[in-house]
């Protein structure tokens, strides 16, 4: 496996080695020592049949490269990210082939973003390669059509999944996520080659037929010729292979506050670790969370860095903040258990950036969302969430994602979810969504003999 090196990739490509290797098929990850260093004593708590099967391969680098591809990515940082992939390229070829000429057969999942750094590779006998896209299939297939001219995906007309992926883009018209308007220049050169590339056995996306089928179809028939694979969410397809002896540690104090809860009454908020809020949005999410009335958890992630104390690097809230709301809301500024925050009944929706890890997360938990988001795939997945599951409010317009988002429309989206009629059958679509997608990954749902395909497939 050959992720980008950033944590929210690893992470995924991390979890479906686990989840292959459950099947007793060696697995070898291929990163920077400082994500392999972080990733061994995750599997502490594995199987020791799965923990076996995974091998930690270092990309080294020089020192200076090394600080530099393992700090925050950013705009600004994007061009020489890239030219620091350029000298991984070198190692993760290397690697690969020595480990070509120890088996029978080697099937190489890279990232999309790695294509281009695997030189000849694709091209030795005993190999084959998949593609790993990290984002949502809305998002991938709202930027081929942006980037692909001659794109089709259906013969003629009707009531198709293309019709109505036309039909929403008419009805939300100029608020339909634009490509320049959510990533770097280029993007549509790097999707159009990705489309146009040809040397793969097939492509995967950490995705649920039961959230994004209609998607996960057309983006099928626009290529038309190789198996497109769809594991998620993996947090469920791993509660099958994970040891049960997970969390003997105290409980997290979010926990223990939620325990405390009546039903569905908290919000929980976290923005992931790669959003950064100014100083006067920070003070309107504050206010907005007050004025609310409500129960929240607040994940404060690291910020912008202008908005936090040079002396302890913390973001700085409103004065009296927190003992105004003490009891009633908490700030938490260390790592939280996301997973089994979403999962408590306490916990009635989700305020979020919709980074598609937590969109997955939240979903397949049945927590219904209020859609922040900023860029990348984020405005995409809102759309998801708010126009086509119906199961959340759009509370930031994704074509203006600069825009200051008031004290007010926040305290008014975290009351229509947590205290109208309106979220409540919001929360009841997630819910039944969320028991489909549990059936999903059950043996005999279409999502386990997804994973029994992939198994066969690359085990003939």
């Amino acid at each position: 496996m050959v992720p980008f090196s950033r944590f929210t990739h690893i992470n995924q490509l991390f979890l479906l080695a686990r989840i292959i290797a459950s099947h007793n098929i060696p697995v070898h990850l291929l990163c920077l020592p400082e994500f392999n260093k972080d990733l061994k004593p995750r599997l502490k708590d594995e199987y020791f049949e799965v923990a076996k099967n995974i091998h930690f391969k270092d990309i080294l680098l020089s020192q200076d490269e090394y600080c530099r591809t393992t700090e925050d990515v950013d705009d600004e940082l994007v061009l020489s990210i890239m030219e620091l992939l350029e000298k991984q390229s070198e190692a993760i070829q290397r690697t690969c082939l020595e480990l070509s000429t120890n088996t029978k057969k080697l099937v190489i999942i890279y990232d999309s973003i790695m294509k281009d750094y695997l030189g000849d590779v694709h091209s030795y006998p005993n190999i084959e390669t998949c593609i790993f896209h990290s984002g949502s299939a809305i998002s991938k297939y709202s930027l081929l059509r942006q980037s692909v001219d001659d794109l089709e995906v259906v013969d003629g007309g009707g009531d198709g999944d293309d019709n109505d992926h036309e039909k929403l883009i008419k009805q939300m018209h100029e608020e339909f996520p634009a490509m320049d308007s959510c990533f770097p220049p280029g993007m549509d050169i790097f999707e159009k080659d990705l489309y146009e590339w040809d040397l793969n056995s097939g492509e995967f996306m950490i995705s649920s037929r039961e959230i994004e089928g209609k998607y996960l179809d057309l983006l099928a028939k626009a290529k038309n010729k190789k198996p497109l694979w769809a594991f998620g969410p993996l947090h469920m397809l791993l509660s099958s292979s994970s040891s049960s002896s997970r969390n003997k540690d105290p409980r997290h104090e979010c926990l223990e506050f939620l325990d405390n809860q009546d039903l569905n009454s908290v919000i929980y908020v976290s923005f992931g670790t790669g959003t950064a809020l100014s100083k006067e949005q920070v003070n309107e999410l504050a206010f907005g969370l007050e004025k609310s009335n409500q129960r929240f958890i607040w994940v404060i992630g690291k910020g912008d860095h202008s908005n936090t104390n040079d002396n302890n690097n913390t973001i700085e809230l409103p004065q009296g903040f927190e003992e105004r709301v003490k009891g009633r809301g908490m700030a938490v500024r260390n790592w939280v258990p996301q997973l089994e925050i979403l999962g408590h009944p306490s916990t009635g929706g989700f305020l979020s950036h919709c980074g598609w890890n937590s969109c997955m997360e939240s979903i397949s938990l049945g927590v219904p969302i209020i859609a922040w988001p900023n860029e990348w795939d984020q405005p995409y997945n809102a759309v998801l969430v708010t126009k086509v599951l119906k199961i959340g409010i759009s509370l930031s317009n994704c074509t203006r994602n600069n825009e200051l988002i008031t004290s007010k429309s926040i305290e008014k989206s975290v009351k229509i979810l947590l205290d109208t009629a309106e979220g409540e059958e919001m929360r009841k679509r997630a819910v039944e969504l969320s028991n489909k997608i549990k059936s999903s990954v059950s043996p005999g749902g279409v999502t386990a003999k997804e994973v029994e395909s992939f198994i066969s497939y690359i085990t003939k």
